[in-house]
């Protein structure tokens, strides 16, 4: 049964019977400083704590604002091509998909240092296997976080399996190998304030939900990460989901995720996200029925997804993360090798320094070195990468492969948009409800509750949807059945 709550009423089409994309605010064409960033994520991290009700509003601001967040300042940042042993993959061999390869506990930072919370001091990376888009067996890293409060919803503990937002294209930007991870430094500190999405894993421990966040194909492992690569990513989320259940159920079960049934327990699954994660998790809900029936999922959200990349593409283009096309271009080109050469005969020498400099950074330094730039910049005709690709039927088909929006979604799912995103495209969200709506999908849409605030817009909503969104997520793991 397809349904619009009654306060979804900016689904409907205004007089004249379309929807038009707002008009943005004009963006300036320098760069930002990073004391407004800091400021910009010291500012929604304080609020994620006090809307969702964690800790009181004037300790969340003191924790925050002293850019501690309960880690060790003085532990450096991954870097760029630094080797740790746990993602070596030369020594594993995949069978099926969902299977843990290796495990390896790993210290857990608590958001608000000393403030108590009944949450766990470790997490438990993992290497699990998936199947990429060509159909083949690859080991991809993430990470459980199971929880110490207990489940007191119907059934054995349900699991989220998250899907991160854009946090770059090397290896060392990989969730796993981030706070609060390892005593890594906090997201700002570090100056990688996506990873401000490590928030989730309390707001859901916290309530008795296992936490399972996915790295994605080809981060932190060998190979150039497929970032929005729609099968690769889909699978990724489920099969994170599998690797979890294998965790807590198989032979070598740890003890910590006995339910309080006196059993191993795995209940439901739901996806969520905000921006590529927004992507991967409305990919899952997609292909979850077919790809892995074995799995009972009660619900999925996604906030700002990319499900149509054309729309995106134009829209981002000139924006603080253009560099996140740059990051689409060097997935496309993994997964359709074919593509390079017509794709070389039209990028400039600056063009192509830009993509292999791009597969190998975080979404902060993209900012810094690519912010506002366009990509007419990066070819030898001045056409812009939107322009160029239309030119080559083999590219326009490889981007049509990566539409979201054909498929009846698995679950009841909410969707949120943001109608004054500068990044993520507005009426593409909208029109993905209204797709999944007419395959007879049970979706939920709300527009974004916030005011234009220039380009935080896209960074905020990772909050400000969340607001409405884990209670949505919550409600259906309360749902006995």
């Amino acid at each position: 049964m397809t349904y619009f709550k009654k306060d979804d009423e900016s689904l409907r089409a205004p007089k004249g019977g379309r929807f038009d994309t707002p008009h943005h605010t004009s963006r300036q064409s320098g760069r930002r400083g990073v004391a407004s960033r800091t400021m910009a994520a010291a500012v929604v991290g304080a609020t994620t704590a006090a809307m969702l009700g964690l800790v009181p509003v004037a300790a969340a601001q003191s924790s925050m604002g002293s850019s501690s967040m309960g880690s060790s300042n003085h532990t450096p940042p991954v870097a760029a091509r630094q080797q740790d042993p746990f993602y070596d993959t030369s020594t594993v061999s995949p069978q099926r998909p969902g299977e843990v390869l290796r495990t390896q506990v790993a210290p857990y930072t608590r958001v608000f240092g000393t403030l108590d919370y009944n949450l766990p001091s470790t997490a438990t990376k993992i290497m699990y296997t998936t199947t990429n888009q060509a159909g083949q067996l690859t080991p991809v890293t993430g990470y459980v976080v199971e929880p110490a409060a207990p489940w007191l919803g119907p059934g054995e503990r349900p699991t989220i399996v998250i899907g991160r937002g854009t946090v770059g294209q090397g290896d060392q930007c990989a969730p796993s190998r981030n706070w609060p991870l390892d005593g890594q430094p906090d997201p700002i500190s570090a100056k990688r304030l996506v990873n401000l999405e490590g928030l989730y894993d309390w707001v859901y421990a916290n309530q008795g939900v296992r936490v399972v966040v996915t790295d994605y194909v080809g981060m932190g492992t060998p190979g150039v990460h497929t970032y929005m690569n729609r099968l690769d990513q889909a699978h990724a989320m489920i099969d994170a989901a599998r690797a979890a259940r294998e965790l807590v159920t198989g032979p070598n079960a740890a003890e910590g995720a006995q339910s309080p049934r006196g059993k191993q327990g795995f209940g439901k699954v739901a996806f969520y996200g905000h921006s590529q994660g927004g992507g991967a998790s409305a990919a899952a809900l997609e292909e979850v029925a077919g790809y892995a029936p074995d799995l009972t999922v009660a619900a999925g959200y996604a906030s700002a997804p990319p499900a149509d990349l054309d729309a995106v593409q134009r829209n981002i283009d000139g924006s603080d993360l253009v560099g996140a096309i740059g990051f689409t271009i060097n997935g496309l080109l993994e997964r359709y090798p074919h593509l390079r050469p017509l794709l070389d005969q039209h990028l400039s020498a600056k063009g192509q320094d830009t993509l292999q400099r791009l597969s190998g950074m975080c979404t902060g330094e993209i900012t810094d070195e690519f912010g506002y730039q366009r990509t007419n910049q990066w070819t030898k005709s001045g056409e812009s990468l939107d322009e160029l690709l239309k030119t080559m039927p083999e590219a326009q088909a490889a981007m049509a492969d990566q539409y979201i929006g054909n498929e009846k979604p698995a679950a009841p799912v909410m969707i949120v948009s943001g109608r004054y995103d500068q990044n993520v495209e507005y009426k593409q969200g909208r029109d993905l409800a209204q797709h999944w709506r007419d395959h007879g999908g049970d979706v939920t849409y709300r527009d974004d509750i916030l005011p234009p605030i220039g380009e935080y817009n896209h960074f905020a909503q990772a909050v400000s949807g969340g607001a409405f969104g884990m209670p949505f997520i919550m409600s259906k793991f309360w749902q006995a059945g």
